[in-house]
């Protein structure tokens, strides 16, 4: 049973984070106006749709899809990884760029979950970005996810449970470094990318990390017959510590849907305040 400070701890978090959704819905309105009324209505359809059924924002990739993914990386180095697509892209707190206003885009999501006895390693991607990325493009993005993976897996062995925000910038400049040797990938396309990820986030929809995460936990339990394959047992003492109990996970997903039903209501409250449900910002 947990403590009361530690009651007092979470809530506090969970307090703070919801008031950062809120937040954020205000500044992703502000780009989402731009659109013309049908694609805000798609996307809003989008929200709508994955809130209701948070498994259905994930899908397989193409086999083509998998094959060049698996070229460019080499297939034994995802052997025990389940890759997937989404038509979102992720946006979490700026790591750069720290402040109440400033968000980082991503186009994928490196996650690792434990269900039913076993781990799973997961790897989500914007179906837009597969589409329209270089070979090179795809290999750094993936490079990038496999260097976290890593790294987090190293953090766990080492029993490290809390990251400041200078630890993830540090970790996101080492895996940064470490996709750009592995890749191959000149400066001017890192930038290139960097526009293209860019551009994306203006197009479209826009998820909370913890809510894609969430998401994609109810996507393994939804598709267990076909992701049971990919499950691997705890390799050791330290890492059986790490396993959650089921009612944990239980609690974690329904605050990260909670707190996805608060963006959306914000968003939607500040689309109607914009004027942008008519097609006419409202000044």
């Amino acid at each position: 049973m947990a403590s009361s400070e530690e009651e007092e701890i979470r809530k506090k978090y969970e307090d703070e984070y919801v008031a950062w959704v809120q937040a954020a819905a205000k500044e992703i309105t502000a780009t989402l106006k731009n659109l013309d009324f049908d694609k805000i209505n798609k996307i809003v359809e989008f929200y709508e749709k994955s809130l209701e059924h948070p498994a259905s924002m994930h899908f397989p990739l193409e086999s083509e899809e998998e094959e060049t993914i698996e070229k460019l990386v080499g297939k034994n180095r995802l052997k025990n990884t389940i890759l997937l697509k989404t038509k979102a892209l992720i946006f979490a707190p700026s790591i750069l760029a720290p402040s109440t206003s400033s968000l980082d885009y991503g186009t994928a999501m490196h996650r690792r979950f434990f269900l039913r006895g076993l781990w799973f390693s997961v790897i989500a991607m914007n179906e837009a970005y597969i589409k329209s990325a270089t070979e090179t493009m795809l290999r750094y993005m993936i490079e990038h996810e496999l260097a976290l993976g890593e790294y987090y897996k190293e953090l766990a062995m080492r029993n490290v449970k809390v990251l400041t925000s200078v630890m993830k910038g540090v970790i996101h400049e080492e895996t940064r470094s470490k996709a750009i040797i592995r890749s191959g990938i000149s400066d001017d396309e890192v930038k290139q990318e960097r526009q293209l990820i860019l551009d994306l986030s203006a197009q479209y929809p826009l998820i909370p990390t913890h809510f894609a995460s969430a998401s994609l936990f109810r996507y393994l339990e939804e598709n267990w017959e076909e992701v049971k394959r990919f499950g691997l047992t705890s390799e050791n003492e330290l890492e059986k510590e790490w396993e959650i109990p089921a009612e944990k996970i239980a609690e974690w997903t329904d605050f990260s849907r909670n707190t996805f039903k608060t963006f959306l209501k914000e968003l939607k409250r500040e689309i109607t305040m914009t004027g942008a449900e008519y097609g006419v910002e409202i000044i």
